[in-house]
């Protein structure tokens, strides 16, 4: 349950040893702020004010103390078993799920984690950009960005984005785009907003069949998006596009702000993907060292007749 941008979990059953315990309801009396978050959070979802007198006691038969079946191990072994509420910012709670899925379970899937889907968007966590700037402070060692642990945390990203899609939570544009203009500037705007922006100026540009009203889409001069990855990614869009659909390569795609940096980048990034995608990636993306498919605009929209066919990039 969510109350003023709390989240608010209450847990009354789990599985361990199976060891049975009382368990003991304390709310922390009417004044305490525990018992405030709960009776607040029933309100919004309808619940009447007295939610927690009625249907607590019901669950755990009634008293104050009754054997409810609880197995032990939830809690450390000082704490008194039983109900917990547990009171938490989303900003806690959403790195809290999401680091505990670096270690996903065979068992669990997308279905399982929408609960905290659906919280990390209502607290405005809607790109995996933004969870990663929310989970970066609770990394406690500086993590290789070669190394095992940092390419789990992309993949788990990558499919936080998916999942935010699956369950209608993601991120919406205030415009469609025009132009790579167009879409710099709505990054500008909102940094979490460029890879949705440049998915639906790629549609538009597939779905125009005029090349004046094309070569318009890709000449206008991008801003720069102050993401050194974005404004590459920018420059290997244009002159990807101009090259394959016989334009004009625009000349701002040559200028050093949009040719990428010194260290490459992979997408997806899977050791042993990386040799075909060096060898896949179209030129465009190659010289600014960005590798990934041997079409990497692919969509829905994507001409078939342009779709790539064997030898790849020469």
């Amino acid at each position: 349950m969510i109350h003023e941008r709390c989240v608010i979990l209450v847990r009354y059953s789990w599985a361990d040893d199976g060891t049975r315990i009382e368990a003991d309801i304390a709310l922390e009396g009417r004044g305490g702020i525990v018992r405030q978050v709960v009776v607040g959070a029933g309100r919004s979802v309808g619940l009447p004010n007295d939610w927690v007198e009625d249907i607590l006691p019901a669950a755990f038969d009634h008293g104050p103390s009754a054997a409810a079946g609880f197995p032990t191990g939830m809690y450390p072994s000082w704490e008194r078993p039983g109900l917990r509420v547990l009171a938490a910012p989303a900003s806690l709670l959403v790195p809290m799920t999401f680091l505990a899925s670096l270690r996903l379970r065979d068992d669990i899937g997308y279905d399982d984690l929408e609960p905290a889907i659906r919280i990390a968007a209502q607290a405005g966590i809607k790109s995996a950009k933004r969870l990663k700037r929310l989970v970066a402070p609770y990394l406690e060692r500086r993590v290789n960005e070669d190394g095992e642990i940092a390419r789990t945390i992309e993949r788990r990203l990558s499919q936080f984005d998916y999942a935010l899609d699956r369950f209608g939570c993601g991120l919406v544009l205030n415009a469609t785009p025009k132009s790579l203009a167009d879409v710099a500037a709505l990054a500008g705007e909102d940094g979490d907003c460029f890879g949705l922006a440049a998915g639906e100026f790629q549609q538009a540009f597939y779905l125009e069949k005029d090349k004046a009203a094309q070569q318009a889409m890709l000449d206008p001069v991008p801003i720069s998006t102050g993401e050194p990855r974005d404004n590459a990614w920018l420059g290997a869009v244009g002159e990807h596009l101009a090259q394959r659909w016989g334009l004009e390569v625009p000349p701002w795609t040559k200028e050093a702000a949009f040719m990428g940096g010194q260290r490459p980048y992979f997408w997806p990034d899977e050791t042993l993907a990386r040799d075909i995608q060096i060898i896949e990636t179209p030129p465009a993306f190659r010289r600014r060292l960005l590798f990934t498919y041997a079409e990497p605009l692919m969509n829905a929209k994507f001409p078939n007749d342009r779709k790539v066919r064997m030898p790849f990039w020469h």
